[in-house]
This record gives structure tokens, sequence and C-alpha cells, in this order.
């Protein structure tokens, strides 16, 4: 291969590469992005540049990318909920005095107490989740419970009703979510969600959030002077 050659093709590969950078930046491009950069790669891997030129080419946008995905997942979740649980659950975090951090390897732990509302110390997690929810005997014993989402369900007010919905008489865990009530002082993060079979629920996240704060105070009291 000629130099010239060897030029150009490294020259063509750092183009691709801020291409596919770009594009993956983006976002609604992203599966594009990867294809530009996987481009850009193999083109500077044959160009006959010197090695590390051809090392910080490539390493540096793909680098970048590395941490952009590794940082979009949130740590990995363990809720383990009271045996035979239904209701409503608030995990409240930021709280000096809330239950301490726990961990299973590199899962948070949250036991769930039997009120549904759990004070953790942890803090608010962000990205994309990986949770699991149990239901907990005093054994120990666990019982994974299936995630849903009450939206896939039909109802009257639906405006385009689904082909199909999930078995009304599963038992699941309902549309965890992460929300923030502006209209707090404290801004309290918290995670909310409904357990229990779509046909026996009546409402949904029904523990009005404004009402944290003095659930605050019992929990603060019970945990420190009863």
């Amino acid at each position: 291969m000629t130099p010239a050659k060897s030029k150009s093709l490294f020259g063509l590969g750092i183009f691709f590469l801020i291409v596919g950078l770009f594009c993956f930046l983006t976002f609604w491009l992203m599966y594009f992005g990867f294809a530009f950069l996987a481009l850009g790669t193999i083109l500077i891997l044959f160009s006959r540049q010197k090695w590390y030129y051809r090392l910080f080419a490539i390493g540096l946008p793909l680098g970048y990318v590395g941490f952009l995905i590794l940082h979009a997942f949130a740590r990995p979740e363990t809720f383990l909920l009271p045996d035979n649980f239904k209701g409503v659950v608030y995990i409240i975090y930021d709280k000096d005095f809330g239950d301490p951090k726990e961990y299973e390897g590199l899962r948070r732990v949250y036991k769930i107490p039997e009120t549904g509302v759990l004070f953790t110390k942890f803090p608010q997690t962000q990205g994309i989740h990986n949770r699991k929810f149990y239901y907990f005997t005093k054994n120990g014993d666990r019982k994974e419970l299936g995630i849903l989402d009450y939206r896939e369900y039909n109802e009257k007010y639906t405006i385009n009703p689904r082909a199909t919905e999930p078995p009304r008489d599963s038992l699941a865990v309902f549309t965890p979510e992460i929300s923030v009530d502006l209209m707090l002082k404290s801004k309290y993060y918290y995670t909310t969600f409904t357990v229990g079979k779509y046909q026996d629920i009546e409402g949904w996240n029904h523990i009005a959030v404004q009402h944290l704060s003095g659930l605050d105070v019992i929990y603060f009291a019970f945990n420190h002077f009863l």
C-alpha cells in the first residue's frame, strides 16, 4: 500500500468516525452511528499508519461512546416486598434518617415495609433500569414477580385499543417509575409502583405525595422513640 493510499484510508476512517459519533449523539440516528463507527474503525485498521496513531484515532471516539453507554444504565436494583403484599409502594430517596444502604453484589436492595412506604439513604437512580421484584418471606424465601404496564390494558376510554392485552388476573408489579413532585419544597424524588392483579386494583399510586412530609415525621418517631 502506498503512503498516499494509507493516508487516504486513515483520513476517510476519521471522517466516518466523526460522522458516526455525531449520529450516535443525536440518538435518533444511533444505529447509523454504530455502522459509521464500525466502518471508520475498519478503514483505520487497514491503513498503514503508525500503530499509536491508529490507536488514538479509534480509541478516543469508541472510548467516549463506551463511556456514554456504560453510564446510560442505572445501578441494578432488587425490591423485596412483604409476602403477599398488595397495594402501592413509595420509595423516597436521599433521606438522612432512612434505611441504610444495602447491596447484593452490584445490586441495590430495597426492603419494603408492610406500609409500602420506604425511606432510604440511597440517592435517586437515573438511566436504564434493571429491576427485579420479589415477595420475601420471614424464612428468606423469594418469589419473583413480573412487571406489567397498566396502559397495555383496554378500557372504555381507550382511544386506540390493543389487539391483545395481558391477563387481568396476573399478579404483577405495575409500571415502576421515578417521579418528582415539584410542588413540594423538599422536591422529593421517589419510585412508585402498584402491586396486585389488574382486575382487583381500583386506583394507581393513590398515596398523595404531599402527605409524605407527614410520613417523614411518623417514620422518624417510630424508628427513634418507639
